[in-house]
């Protein structure tokens, strides 16, 4: 005859294979609870650690009444009999509890004080699961010695599992052999109809979308609470636009002469200016007239002109007419926006200008546009021509 298993039973191997998954998962997480934002405080550890002392006080209190009531091991051997599988994972916790405490103990000054907190949360519920495993042992040894328990009692009919009842719920399927109570009365070239219900899992389904559809009808068309389609789109576009000048302000101080690029904004011009009144006007001038620098608002540049070769120079310097390298004293984007400003006084004429210096600089973003235009020009009067 075989033994009936009792939930409680079936809660011991359970109670061992939380060992493993629990351990698992918070050493899985330890990474991402290491950098969160809101640190664990100690007390709860503290709290946490206690539980766990009293939960191990407890566990060898137990252990010591299951001797007790073990004696010369003939209660034991009763209570064993067909349930080695059940109690030997609570056995072999008692041991992993010990080994993981002093494990936990060594690396506590290793571990972050949230980490340690999750580590003490799985060391209790463990501890747990075996206090619950050892008050069924107990009981169980109880009742066998009281002689209550039936060893060789018949074991009962099994019903439908948890599962075959929720999918008889979902379905409301009919079994083969009462199909004949819902055949319907016609018949065609042999095959006969079932009248079967729909589906509750489909007309769930269904309800729950004409409840949905409701719901979004007023929140989005009357109540004003959700956006539209629309307004979200543009919402999600703003954002879009927010992350990537987050995303390209990480890279502003990369800004080189070879990637340098002219700005036109008044913020960055307003910063170029400040930057270069107080380190390039007393060479260059108010105004970028000129003094012991050369002129900056005219058509000749000793260096070259351009937004690469102006950012190549204020970032090197010219030692040898004495100026120095700008790059030890100004950031990147500071020296962008001073060559932006100084681009912006090209054709400026003020008072008091120096002579040009240095060879007629055009740069060649300027002369694209007229070559441009000329081969567009060239080509209508070819096609004049041909017509």
């Amino acid at each position: 005859m075989k033994t009936m298993t009792s939930w409680k039973e079936r809660l011991l191997p359970l109670g061992a294979a939380m060992l493993s998954t629990t351990l698992g998962r918070a050493q899985a997480t330890d990474a991402a609870i290491t950098a969160a934002s809101a640190p664990a405080s100690m007390e709860t550890a503290y709290l946490l650690l206690a539980v766990a002392v009293l939960q191990v006080v407890i566990i060898l209190s137990l252990s010591g009444i299951l001797r007790t009531l073990g004696g010369t091991g003939t209660a034991w051997a009763d209570y064993l009999k067909g349930r080695r599988a059940a109690v030997l994972p609570v056995l072999l916790g008692l041991g992993a509890s010990s080994d993981l405490h002093a494990a936990t103990g060594m690396a506590t000054a290793l571990i972050s004080v949230q980490a340690l907190m999750w580590w003490l949360i799985a060391i209790n519920a463990i501890l747990f699961a075996i206090i619950v495993g050892q008050l069924s042992v107990v009981r169980g040894m109880a009742r066998t010695l009281s002689g209550n328990v039936d060893v060789d009692a018949p074991a009962a009919e099994e019903g439908p599992t948890f599962a075959d009842t929720i999918l008889q719920r979902l379905t409301r399927s009919v079994k083969v052999e009462q199909e004949k109570d819902v055949l319907m009365h016609h018949e065609y070239d042999g095959i006969r109809e079932l009248d079967n219900v729909l589906p509750p899992w489909w007309l769930w389904l269904f309800y729950g979308t004409v409840i949905w559809s409701v719901v979004f009808l007023l929140n989005v068309h009357v109540f004003d609470i959700w956006p539209t389609q629309e307004e979200e789109y543009r919402q999600e576009m703003a954002q879009a636009k927010a992350d990537v000048d987050a995303y390209l302000a990480q890279f502003a101080g990369m800004v080189d002469e070879t990637n340098v690029t002219a700005l036109t904004d008044d913020a960055s011009i307003a910063g170029g200016r400040a930057t270069y009144e107080a380190y390039c006007k007393a060479c260059h001038g108010g105004a970028g007239e000129g003094g012991v620098g050369p002129n900056l608002t005219d058509d000749h540049w000793k260096h070259g002109g351009g937004i690469h070769n102006i950012f190549k120079t204020i970032k090197y310097g010219v030692p040898e007419k004495g100026m120095i390298a700008w790059k030890t004293q100004l950031k990147p984007v500071e020296m962008q926006a001073v060559a932006s400003y100084i681009l912006k006084l090209h054709g400026s004429n003020p008072p008091n200008a120096k002579a040009p210096e240095g060879e007629l600089w055009k740069d060649a973003t300027t002369t694209a546009p007229a070559d441009s235009a000329a081969v567009v020009a060239a080509d209508s009067i070819a096609v004049a021509a041909l017509k």
